[in-house]
């Protein structure tokens, strides 16, 4: 395992590499935001807009930002997609499970260290707390996310989370359907933003 990360710079980048495999995943701690993911061969998986700023000014555009609590802006007080893509997150550690089996990180935000983009029922003086962990893990010929969410308070609270990834498609590919798509949500209700419809 080789962790690259300087302790000097609370924004730089965190670069787990697995050893042995040659695979790696740069994350920046501000939003907790993955920004590229490498196999083993060298083949980038992740977007990162060329416009996108990595100075903790602004939300990365681009990689695997995350959206909690509310996707959109359904309430209209709170910023689009919530706060964790807009905050300098803790990193807890950085580790390695079984024998040269992955690279590890975790990195967490509490909402007393939220600073920006509250609003609506998360707002300052809020009854509701909790605290968001991410873990990344870096496998020979794989990578996983994991969001925990701790409700640290005293009161229950509704809330959206997901993982809002932006994959790297060469060249048309992301024009053409039987290329690029979703599948798996027959049955589901969603919304395509592209077309409207549901």
């Amino acid at each position: 395992m080789t962790i690259q990360k300087n302790d000097s710079d609370p924004l730089g980048p965190i670069v787990l590499t697995h050893t042995s495999s040659g695979a790696n995943a740069t994350i920046y701690p501000f939003g907790a935001t993955v920004t590229s993911y490498k196999t083993c061969s060298g083949r980038e998986l992740l977007f990162v807009s060329r416009t996108a700023k990595l100075d903790g000014s602004k939300a990365i555009r681009g990689g695997i930002p995350l959206v909690f609590p509310q996707f959109g802006r359904p309430d209209q007080s709170m910023p689009q997609h919530g706060f964790l893509r807009c905050n300098l997150w803790k990193v807890e550690s950085t580790y390695e499970e079984g024998d040269d089996a992955c690279s590890c990180v975790d990195l967490s935000l509490s909402l007393k260290d939220v600073v920006a983009a509250r609003g609506g029922e998360w707002d300052v003086g809020t009854e509701r707390d909790c605290t968001v962990t991410l873990t990344v893990k870096v496998y020979p010929s794989s990578f996983t996310t994991t969001m925990t969410v701790v409700n640290s308070g005293g009161v229950a609270f509704p809330y959206q989370a997901l993982f809002h990834t932006y994959y790297a498609i060469s060249g048309q590919s992301a024009l053409n359907g039987e290329v690029c798509n979703v599948k798996g949500l027959a049955g589901y209700e969603y919304l395509d933003q592209l077309t409207a419809k549901s």
